[in-house]
């Protein structure tokens, strides 16, 4: 509409300027000019532009955010029980009925032997546990501890100390035992021998006699070296009463080589003894065995047994 009206008024501008300017011929007697009767416009009532409706900027929407999914609580996982506390043997040790040495011993561990502890003594030095259905006691020094060591709790049964038996009575001095009745029909008295060296030639010699010393002959005694080698007996040959002798290796003798001397039976043997070339009777020993190893070429006399 506001367009419209600036182009009506436009017009009327143009109309009023044409006639303004129109010609008048020449010689032409003037006439009067008619009154033009000026027009009348019916004034028009004002149009009250409408206002053309604008745009109303509106305000961009926030930006949905996308949905997500809802988070699904990651699971805690429940706290590890600790381990109950165990016992292992790292030696074998003894098993006590309380808590220290002086309680009765009532078994033993073997190394690598392990048990669940159910209890502790006070200084915390010894550990009780189950063993074989009673309560046993193992000093913690020979053991070793795993699992949850702080779970071991003062044990609430711990028995009283043994108390100590009464000193016994001394007993009174008894007389010593007779001595044993002798083994053998003849005994070696020891000791009374002698061994001296003797670069020439290695032998032995002795007696045999009774209990009262006196020399007894016809006793015979063997010598054996890498088994046996002689049977000579007391008084033969006429060596002497009681008297026997061997020169077996016919000078000194093989360094390291072990002699026995021992009485022997007489049953079968003739008068002039026995060798590996006659061969032996029973030599079954009589006697205890004189025993000498022999290091260097000696002589070794006073050899004596004596008849029981």
């Amino acid at each position: 509409m506001r367009q419209k009206l600036i182009l009506f008024l436009g017009l009327v501008l143009v109309v009023l300027a044409i006639g303004g300017c129109v010609a008048v011929p020449p010689n032409a007697s003037p006439v009067p000019p008619t009154k033009t009767p000026k027009p009348t416009f019916t004034p028009t009532p004002p149009v009250t532009p409408t206002p053309l409706p604008l745009a109303t900027a509106t305000k961009p929407l926030a930006p949905t955010a996308a949905p997500t999914d809802t988070p699904v609580p990651t699971p805690v996982p429940p706290t590890p029980t600790p381990a109950a506390p165990r016992l292992t043997a790292n030696q074998n040790v003894n098993v006590r009925s309380g808590p220290g040495t002086n309680y009765t011993r009532i078994g033993a561990l073997s190394v690598g032997q392990s048990f669940e502890i159910i209890g502790k003594n006070p200084a915390g030095d010894w550990y009780q546990f189950d063993f074989n259905g009673q309560n046993g006691w193992v000093r913690q020094d020979f053991v070793t501890v795993s699992g949850d060591s702080a779970a071991i709790k003062v044990a609430q049964n711990i028995p009283p100390p043994p108390t100590a038996a009464p000193p016994t009575a001394t007993p009174l001095p008894t007389a010593p035992p007779p001595p044993p009745a002798p083994s053998y029909p003849y005994s070696l008295l020891k000791g009374v021998e002698r061994c001296d060296p003797n670069v020439g030639n290695t032998y032995f010699n002795g007696f045999v006699r009774n209990r009262d010393n006196s020399p007894l002959n016809g006793v015979c005694v063997h010598i054996a070296f890498y088994g046996p080698r002689q049977t000579k007996c007391s008084g033969c040959g006429g060596v002497g009463d009681g008297v026997w002798g061997f020169s077996p290796f016919g000078g000194p003798a093989p360094r390291g080589v072990t002699v026995e001397i021992f009485v022997v039976s007489c049953d079968g043997v003739p008068e002039g003894g026995q060798d590996q070339r006659t061969g032996f009777g029973n030599l079954t020993p009589m006697s205890d065995k004189w025993v000498r190893t022999i290091n260097d070429s000696e002589q070794c006399t006073g050899i004596t047994f004596v008849k029981n």
